[in-house]
């Protein structure tokens, strides 16, 4: 291909690879103004105004025979649980489902974007289950009974009710004390997923059905031990005689010819659940916390934040993201339902995004403390950061930087360092760089409440300050290595993390807050005035490259990506070369040494091998990140390139060293002159592909606090939370410096083989 047609190639990628983003700002432009509104809600709803609507069924219940009498013209949908039944009628899957009316009374106390009809389609019973045809099942039925009307009785009963079907969830627990076991051991069947009759909480099965049991169970001596079966499960396993009873279901003369009943527990009937919305127009009021309990849940890795989810909503799926500009967006493109935040950074993301809101109920509340190595020169440290902090309370100095950082007008103002004398030395400070208003770059420098309480304890106590901006996940690891001397980055004061770091005493207290869509938060996003296509271009544009002068950024990151890439490729190519002539010594060991290297290299994950070098090898040395991340790139470059070298050198004819040998050359000379020369023309096309693989691997370095050009455009989304501009200027510039590449490796080519220039020259003279 000749020199025109070639950059009429290229030109033609960068053209196509623009008009696809340009087709992403319209598709965001046009989007994002668009909008629904709910029609007015029937003055009367009833349950036949959802037949010939997709209804959800329970499976295994007797709802599926309601189900066809009720709505006769209607499409069914199957589920194993609640949970999932919600979840699907929540995003519009189903129109509504048969639900139990006492699990849906509870239903809608923590999760008022849901409701049901209150018109009942049946009238039920619901008891215990025992086997049938077994002389002891009947007799534990009759004991059983006789237990129950006991709490009837004396009022056990309406307290339990009242706790289960109440709001108060410190009520909601199962006591399993005083179980001696000494008649044995009762194994009850239920289902977890069947709330409030039983579900898990904090790890351990609750609910009114485990409660009863529960107490049944100490009452006469037994022991209990519970399974955990699907709903349509629960009569063939105690048929199977694994189980001696089952929590309780629906009296069904079907199922009268099977089990065993009780009396009844509870009455109730089979009602329809719906959206609130389609009810009263809108919810009711704004859903809970637990409102959001099974749905997809985003933190950020290496934050303690899974761990609260796993606590408060134990049935989320969790997706792990590096930073909330990338929670944000997650959220606004559906691929998560919610994620966590402090007041202040939910507070400025809000006010950056409208169509994002956060639930007044907090979800735990927090206190907020730096760290420290656990050695004697971090806990000398600790010591001095405590009394400072007392200092900053009792002159309030803590409430004038959390309010002057608070204000919008204060992300564009950088840190003064000034006063910074250095005299007793200088303190490694790591922070996340990605926390408005906690933790920011601005003009390529950190700003920000955290980093603000750092320099000002350094210029206390005479310390200077390096500061690095590292990924949550990086941060303790690094203080434990002794990469860092101490950080303060929003980091929750835990158990867990202060058995790796000391904690300073609180610096400052906050709630967590969840952060969800705004529509489902119950509020309408504003209605803001969207910007024309071109107009939109240019204000992201000028947002995203001119303010700040955050180009200056994007400059650096090149900087640093370069001279990571074109010192690793360095020592990486003398690596390989030197392995290569390692192994032609034919020595036994020389090549079990190399083979061992190579595979290890090979085998091991590039983002692992920078952390085992960052954190563990160089943790204490001082070494800068940089400079581990040349000797990782170079060592795995020399494992991939040393065999790529290999192959070039065994392609070359035997004959070509004998022959120089024959003509008085020495064994080097014939190697060097004649054999490798011959053997770059067959592994440099192979090899140029290896230095591009190189470039674009570099863009994990941000993992071990490097500012590479990946790292800046990460920085500068997490200031304007738009993706559309940083992402394809990074993607841009990182094909672009690929293209450079390849340019030179051509170059090289065409030096090391003539005859390639030459031939290619002739080819296209002939065209």
């Amino acid at each position: 291909m000749n020199t025109a047609k070639r950059t009429d190639r290229i030109v033609a990628i960068v053209l196509a690879a623009l008009v696809a983003a340009i087709a992403a700002r319209v598709a965001w432009v046009r989007g994002s103004g668009a909008s629904t509104a709910a029609g007015p809600a029937p003055a009367e709803v009833t349950y036949a105004d959802y037949n010939g609507k997709k209804i959800g069924v329970l499976t295994g219940t007797n709802m599926e025979a309601a189900s066809f009498e009720y709505f006769p013209d209607s499409e069914y949908f199957y589920f194993d649980g609640y949970p999932n039944m919600n979840a699907a009628l929540e995003n519009h899957i189903i129109d509504a489902y048969l639900a139990d009316e006492p699990a849906m009374k509870s239903l809608h106390a923590q999760q008022p974007q849901i409701d049901y009809i209150k018109e009942r389609l049946t009238h039920n019973s619901y008891s215990f289950a025992f086997r049938k045809d077994d002389p002891a099942e009947e007799a534990l039925r009759d004991q059983f009974n006789e237990f129950l009307r006991g709490l009837k009785a004396d009022g056990t009963y309406d307290a339990i009710d009242a706790a289960w079907f109440g709001t108060d969830e410190s009520k909601k627990v199962v006591d399993m004390s005083g179980l001696t076991g000494e008649n044995g051991t009762l194994h009850v069947v239920t289902t977890s997923t069947d709330e409030p009759f039983s579900y898990i909480k904090d790890g351990q099965h609750v609910g009114y059905d485990i409660d009863v049991a529960v107490r049944f169970c100490r009452a006469c001596g037994y022991a209990i031990e519970i399974g955990d079966v699907d709903f349509q499960a629960r009569i063939p396993a105690l048929a199977s005689g694994q189980y001696e009873f089952t929590t309780t279901m629906n009296v069904t003369p079907e199922r009268e010819e099977t089990v065993l009943f009780s009396d009844p527990v509870s009455e109730g009937g089979i009602v329809v659940a719906v959206r609130s919305e389609d009810l009263a127009g809108v919810p009711a009021e704004q859903p809970g916390v637990a409102a959001f309990d099974g749905r997809r849940a985003g933190v950020i890795t290496g934050s303690f934040h899974d761990s609260v989810v796993a606590e408060a909503l134990p049935n989320s799926e969790i997706y792990n993201f590096n930073s909330y500009t990338d929670l944000t967006a997650a959220l606004k493109a559906d691929k998560i339902d919610y994620f966590l935040a402090s007041t202040e950074v939910a507070s400025h993301l809000i006010e950056a995004d409208p169509e994002i809101a956060s639930l007044d109920e907090p979800v735990k509340i927090l206190d907020i403390g730096a760290m420290f190595a656990r050695t004697p020169e971090g806990e000398a440290l600790k010591a001095q950061m405590d009394a400072f902090i007392a200092k900053l309370k009792a002159e309030g100095t803590l409430d004038e930087i959390y309010a002057f950082w608070s204000q919008p007008e204060s992300a564009s103002i950088p840190l003064d360092l000034s006063g910074l004398t250095g005299e007793n030395g200088t303190l490694r400070f790591a922070t996340s760089g990605t926390k408005v208003p906690i933790s920011f770059v601005v003009e390529g420098q950190i700003a920000g409440t955290d980093p603000d309480i750092a320099v000002r304890f350094c210029r206390e106590y005479g310390y200077g300050i390096d500061v690095s901006t590292v990924d949550t996940a990086g941060i303790i690891p690094g203080i434990v290595t002794g990469m860092y001397d101490f950080s303060l980055s929003d980091m929750v004061v835990t158990e867990e993390r202060k058995e790796s770091v000391l904690f300073s005493a609180p610096y400052h207290g906050t709630e967590l807050l969840l952060v969800v869509r705004a529509a489902d938060a119950g509020t309408a996003p504003a209605a803001n005035a969207r910007p024309g296509f071109f107009q939109g271009l240019a204000v992201s544009f000028e947002r995203n490259f001119i303010r700040e002068s955050r180009w200056k950024l994007i400059l650096q990151g090149i900087g640093t990506t370069c001279l990571i890439t074109a010192l690793s490729a360095l020592f990486g190519t003398l690596i390989a070369f030197a392995v290569c002539l390692f192994r032609r010594t034919g020595s036994r060991l020389a090549n079990a040494v190399s083979d061992l290297y190579v595979k290890l290299l090979q085998g091991t994950p590039m983002v692992v091998l920078l952390m085992i070098l960052y954190y563990v090898i160089f943790g204490r040395t001082g070494l800068r990140a940089v400079w581990v991340a040349v000797i990782g790139f170079s060592l795995n470059l020399g494992a991939y390139a040393s065999e790529i070298m290999r192959s070039g050198i065994e392609s070359i004819d035997g004959g070509q060293r004998e022959a120089a040998l024959a003509l008085g050359y020495t064994e080097r000379q014939a190697f060097f002159e004649f054999i490798f020369p011959q053997a770059a023309v067959h592994f440099l096309p192979v090899y140029r592909g290896e230095l591009v693989s190189l470039l674009k691997s570099t863009s994990i370095v941000g993992y071990i606090a490097i500012q590479d050009l990946t790292k800046m455009s990460d920085i500068i989304r997490s200031r304007t939370y738009e993706a559309f501009f940083p992402l394809i200027a990074t993607a841009v510039i990182y094909f672009l410096l690929a293209w450079v590449i390849s340019l030179l490796m051509k170059a090289l080519l065409n030096r090391v083989d003539p005859r390639s220039g030459r031939e290619k020259g002739k080819e296209a003279t002939a065209r």
